[in-house]
């Protein structure tokens, strides 16, 4: 059955418990909702990490979906709501467990729309992003949710900067990016977001990285110890190993 996507933003279902009661706050906003929604067609091969409105569209759609989360109430909600709806879930395969446990075993390069939208939490949000890129097929996509959060937006700013990626859209909240080509093994010379990250010969050439040991340097030193390391590492006189 097509979803109508109107009824269900307005009603959203509680599918999340927060604090010992159920929520509906938890979950990909209106642009994504509709941005996922054009994206899928019946038959398409998807995965997401997380569960919510999300897994309510995929299935919606007749995709053959794979949802990994790790908690079982979440997955008995969305099939008590799609029972409801008329939604077919015989084609959504859950995974009980955390995606950082199970995501490594999934078929490489053979999903067609990979949602990451599970724990943002560091390292298991870079986790995701890794096998998720391999299991997703050259010309897919790829969506990033929940940018205000700093590891998510890493992420998509990692794909923004890569060869790998055209990313087709970036807001505040979500990214999405196609996967034009196999980067994710790169060195990390091969990769412009890390290169211009990480500790170069001369201030000028990476003014980025200078910038953040700068002010590293003025919060835990104040201004006047942080003026003379300036001018001394300008002069040559110090590589500023010191307050890194």
């Amino acid at each position: 059955m097509a979803i109508n996507l109107k009824t269900l933003l307005a009603q959203p279902p509680k599918l999340h418990e927060k604090d010992g009661q159920l929520v509906s706050i938890w979950r990909i906003d209106h642009t994504t909702c509709v941005e996922l929604n054009t994206r899928l067609k019946p038959g398409m091969n998807t995965l997401e990490t997380g569960s919510g409105l999300s897994t309510i569209i995929f299935a919606a759609n007749r995709c053959r979906h794979t949802c990994i989360v790790p908690i079982k109430g979440e997955v008995d909600r969305i099939q008590d709501y799609c029972s409801s709806a008329s939604i077919d879930t015989s084609n959504v395969q859950f995974v009980i467990a955390k995606s950082g446990e199970v995501i490594h075993q999934m078929s490489r390069s053979a999903y067609d729309v990979i949602l990451i939208d599970g724990c943002h939490g560091f390292p298991s949000a870079f986790v995701d992003f890794y096998y998720a890129t391999k299991a997703l097929r050259l010309g897919g996509t790829l969506i990033v949710d929940d940018l205000h959060i700093d590891t998510c937006n890493l992420i998509a700013s990692f794909m923004q900067s890569d060869a790998g990626w055209d990313v087709v859209l970036m807001n505040q909240r979500v990214a999405i990016g196609i996967k034009v080509s196999d980067t994710i093994d790169n060195e990390w010379i091969r990769q412009p977001f890390v290169v211009l990250r990480s500790n170069p010969p001369s201030v000028m050439s990476r003014p980025l990285y200078y910038a953040g040991v700068g002010l590293r340097s003025l919060l835990a030193e104040g201004v006047g110890k942080t003026a003379k390391k300036v001018v001394r590492k300008l002069s040559g006189a110090t590589r500023w190993h010191a307050i890194r």
